[in-house]
This record gives C-alpha cells, structure tokens and sequence, in this order.
C-alpha cells in the first residue's frame, strides 16, 4: 500500500508508529508542501519543527530498513502560501497528491480527514496519543517548590519557599541534564499542551516557547536564542484569598467600592499577581464582569473570569474589544512599555475600573513609570490608589490627589502650579509632590520636620561634583558615596584610607562636614551593598530616555538588559538620562527595549 502523511501526523509521531504495525508498506509519498511547512517552522526554531525534523528522518531510515519507496513529489510552496495555510489551499495539494498516487491519507486533523473521505479518498485518522517519556517536568515539583530552572550541563535548580521568601537550591539527587533529556521534556510540554484542557501553546517562534500547561507557565529557549537549552517552570504554590491579607476595613472598603484605577507595585517576586488574583475573585464574588489582560496568560483566577492575551502579543489591540463587552474590571498584567501605559489610560478614562501591574522597586517608582507616557494632569485620573507589595504582604498604600498650590520649599506665592499629592493612605499625610518646574518634571519628598529641613543645609544644593572637589582635597580618590536624606551622607572608602579621612579624634571628617554642611559617616568599602532597580525607558525622537528612582540621584549606576551590562552613568538630579538613539548604547537600548526585556541599574 501507499501512504501520504500530512503534516499533524508528522509532527506528532503518529504517522511512523501506524506504518510500524502495517506489513504491506510498498511506499511513502511525501508532499513538498509539508517538507516546506516543517522547514519554515525548524527555520523560525519552532519547537514543532525541530521535532518533525527528526521525525523525517526516522521516516526516512524507515524506508531503508523496510525496503520501502519514499517518493518526494508536488510543487513546493511560497512562504506567502505557508502563512496562509489555514485557508485550506496547501491541504488540498496534499490531498490531490494522494488522489494521483491512489494512496491512503493519513493525518491527524479531523477537518482534513472529513474532506478527504468527502472527496473519495482512503483516510486514516489517527488521534494524538498521551505519550509517557518516563520523566515529566511535573515530577521536578514539590508541595514547597515555586519553579524549576533547568539549563543543560548542569543540575536542576528550584526556587523553594513561597513569594517574598524563597531560596533557590540544587537539586542533588537529580542527574547533570542532557540536551536529549531537555528535548523529550519539551517534547512532551508541548504535545500536551495541544491536547489538554486548560493548556494552550501561547507563542512558539524564534527559539522560544512559551507554555501554559494547566496550572503552570512554561518557558523554553533554545539556541540560537540562547547559548544552550533551558526550560523554566512556574507555578503558584499559594492562592489567596483577598480575606487572607492583613488589610483593615478601611482599605477594604477602598479597594471594593471607591477605588477603581489601582496600580500594584513591587519587586519580581514579591507577590504582585498572588495579590492580584485574590482582587479578581474578589470583584467577581460582588457579581462584576472581570476579564485580564495577561500576555503571557499566568494569573490562576477561576472560571468565571476571562483572561485574554493581545493580538499577535500587542495587548493594547484588544482594548477596542474590551470595550464592547463592558467588564466592570480589568487586570492589567503587567504594564511595561509605553503602549501599555496608554492603553490603561484609555482603558480608565472609558470608566472600566483598573488593576495595573507593574516592577517597582519602591512604591512612588510605581507611579513615576507614568510619567512622559502620559499627561502628568490625566495621572490622578486614571491612578487613584498605589498598593505596594513586598514579601507577599501590603506594605505600602499611597493615594493621588490634583491639587494647586506652592510645592513644598518654595517660598513665592506667584510659584504655586498644579501638584500631584502623593499621601499615605492611612495617615493621610503627603510623602511625595509631583509638578512641573521649568521643562521638567519633578517628584520631591516631602519631610515630616519642614520647619527643621528648612534651617539646615538641604541636601539638593549639594550637587555630586561639589563633593568630589572637596574630598579629593584630601588626596582621597577611592571612594563612594550615598545621600540620606535629608542632610546626612554615608562615605565609603578604603580601609587604609578611614583613619586618615577621620583624622585625630574625628577632626578631618568635622572639617569636611563643615565645609559641605552634611552630616557623614564613613565606613568601608567592602560594606557598600550593590542595589539593583528595575528602572524605565521610554523613546523620544532622537534619543532614549532612562528615568532612574530618586535613591539613585548623584550616583554611579550601571545600566544592564536581561543582566548584561550596556553603560555606566552618573544620575543627575533629575533623576533622568537620554542617549542619543544612533549612538551603540542607544541601539542596544531600543533593541532591548522592542525585546521587552527588563532593564535595570545597579548601583
């Protein structure tokens, strides 16, 4: 008998295990359509095609251990063509080809089976079948285990504990991982992910894949994305209730019937979207329409809420969308580039209540990633209440209100101009003031001991190369520095150096205390902790834009993508930084930037 497979029946397997049970194979015809479909997606490093590769060649080595005819026949088709094969047009060439051959189809996809037994043809339907490898990533898991990191030539890791408090820890009774075993892994993620309910391929291009099976997010890169094979498995090990949170009535109340445009914030890591689950039940338990914007999909909500990804990963095309299904609320999971950020503010002032989140690496660094994005005016509208979670805990509740009035340390009447308040929402006391000043935006602390920060020194005309001129009068060289607010400076130097700059009984350093009017204690070098903030870009017309957090003003910081480091720079006061857009820096930027890949400084 003849046999032409397409191409489901290749890339599942199928196809070669129902040959292995037939005694009358005579041969094996194979449409250039599905070489050239399996060949696009191994190009675009598919893991589909990476895997029907090799089963091509099984076929192949197949033929000659059973003497069996492979025949290679049809016209190969056009990229153009592949892209539009879910129109039918390259199933149909396969079918004409089995038709001339007078061989039996055999395939997968029950729609080309329908229509080919429409047609006349001899069709063998085959449905995928759970494939056991003997090792399945669920088995690297543990009641105590939030994710797996497994990378080749090298032990399985996993992040045990829970969000805020974990350890990442070798797994030592596992065996060094193989680029087979990761390959089976993957295999096998993806095969059911196909098949099974509540799991979905969400993207498969360019060496990379991203998983959802059942309950947890699957990520695998392979080269030439990355320099070896590595799969990453994450999976809540603690759903929440919003009950379960230590939030008072009053904050409750907040968040149920006033607030309606959220911003969580925090650190990777520290519990944002545990947080913002328990918010989405708990809105749906108040009879609201809650649907999620999640790209990838990972929040591990309940069947009543919809949760949508973006077309063609761009999840501000399905704002148009979300509107014509009128949700009382909408998870916004997460805000990283400027698109996000716009879509939110459409998404807000339309009156869809809003919960956005996003990397901070302190509570006001959540707002300031609103900032040049969208108007500073608009802010407090679409941005009522901050909720900063650190270590699975609420940490830190601020709320925005629009005011006019003289910032805080101006003196001038005429000086008064519209100003952001950023208050502790219990207290109900300003901590930040955000507002205009020349061309440029300003996010000012503000002191609890105004009258007494107004008689001292302040810290903001003591600019970083004042500090510098003084120490190096000293002959002192090796050195750093930080500001603490709101007049004191901790200065770091050398241990053969310390003596030295304190000088007998403490009379150097009162000397160059009083010449900056700071307050400075010294210690050593190697007590210097590096800091490490996730920081925000944004482009311009010629140039990049990097908005670092206040703690970094007057300070050295090294700017790194995904870990690697690009440039260092010294912040100014303004806490912002543009480099020219043509310039190797500003490249690697905007490349980084497309990439959504998580830029950082360290200090």
């Amino acid at each position: 008998m003849k046999y032409v497979p397409d191409t489901s029946t290749i890339i599942n397997g199928q196809f070669l295990k129902h040959l292995s049970e037939q005694k009358d194979v005579e041969s094996i015809v194979l449409s250039r359509v599905v070489i050239a479909e399996i060949e696009n997606m191994a190009n675009q490093a598919k893991t589909t095609g990476m895997v029907a590769l090799e089963e091509l060649q099984r076929i192949r080595d197949f033929c000659a251990k059973t003497a069996a005819d492979l025949v290679i026949d049809g016209y190969r088709p056009s990229v153009n063509q592949i892209k539009g094969a879910p129109g039918g047009e390259l199933d149909a060439q396969i079918r004409d080809l089995a038709a001339e051959y007078e061989a039996i189809l055999v395939t997968s996809d029950r729609v080309m089976a329908e229509i080919g037994k429409a047609e006349g043809l001899a069709v063998v339907f085959i449905k995928e079948e759970t494939r056991s490898i003997g090792k399945k990533i669920e088995d690297y898991f543990d009641e105590n285990t939030m994710s797996i990191h497994l990378r080749e030539d090298n032990l399985p890791l996993a992040k045990k504990g829970f969000p805020g408090n974990f350890q990442l820890v070798p797994m030592q009774d596992e065996k060094i991982l193989t680029r087979d075993l990761l390959d089976e892994l993957a295999k096998d993620v993806i095969e059911r992910a196909s098949r099974e309910k509540d799991s979905f391929i969400e993207s498969d291009r360019h060496g990379t894949s991203v998983i959802q099976l059942k309950n947890s997010r699957i990520v695998i890169l392979r080269p030439p994305f990355s320099d070896a094979m590595e799969i990453t498995a994450v999976r809540p090990i603690v759903k929440l209730a919003l009950s379960d949170y230590e939030i008072d009535s009053k904050l409750l109340q907040r968040i149920e019937s006033k607030a309606e445009g959220i911003l969580l914030a925090g650190p990777p890591g520290a519990g944002k979207s545990t947080f913002a689950t328990a918010l989405a039940e708990n809105y749906a338990d108040k009879d609201n329409i809650v649907k999620t914007f999640e790209n990838p999909r990972d929040l591990q909500v309940d069947n009543r809420i919809t949760q949508m990804s973006g077309f063609g990963g761009d999840i501000s095309a399905s704002a148009d969308l979300v509107l014509l299904m009128r949700p009382d609320y909408v998870i916004y999971d997460e805000l990283r580039k400027t698109k996000d950020f716009e879509t939110y503010s459409d998404l807000r002032l339309a009156g869809i209540g809003l919960i956005g989140v996003v990397h901070a690496t302190q509570a006001i660094d959540g707002i300031q990633r609103f900032i040049k994005r969208v108007d500073l005016g608009v802010i407090p509208s679409i941005v009522d209440t901050i909720i900063f979670i650190s270590h699975g805990e609420v940490s830190k509740v601020y709320t925005l209100e629009l005011t006019v009035t003289v910032p805080t340390g101006m003196t001038e009447k005429d000086l008064s101009r519209p100003v952001i308040q950023v208050k502790d929402f219990h207290t109900n006391k300003p901590e930040y003031e955000i507002y205009t000043f020349g061309e440029q935006i300003v996010v000012s602390p503000v002191g609890k001991n105004l009258k007494t920060r107004q008689k001292t020194t302040r810290i903001s005309n003591v600019t970083p190369s004042h500090i510098e001129k003084v120490l190096k009068r000293y002959s002192l060289y090796d050195y750093n520095f930080e500001f603490e607010a709101p007049n004191s400076l901790v200065l770091f130097v050398s241990e053969k150096d310390r003596p030295r700059i304190i000088g007998r009984e403490g009379r150097t350093i009162e000397e160059i205390e009083q010449k900056l009017g700071l307050s400075i204690t010294v210690k050593s070098l190697d007590q210097q902790e590096e800091m490490e903030f996730v920081i925000d870009l944004y482009p311009s017309k010629n140039k990049v834009n990097l908005i670092f957090p206040n703690v970094c003003i007057g300070k050295d910081v090294i700017v790194t993508a995904n870990g690697t480091n690009l440039v260092q720079l010294t912040v100014g006061k303004t806490s912002e930084v543009s480099i020219a857009k043509n310039s190797q820096v500003g490249k690697l930027l905007m490349e980084a930037h497309s990439k959504g890949a998580t830029i950082t400084a360290m200090l």
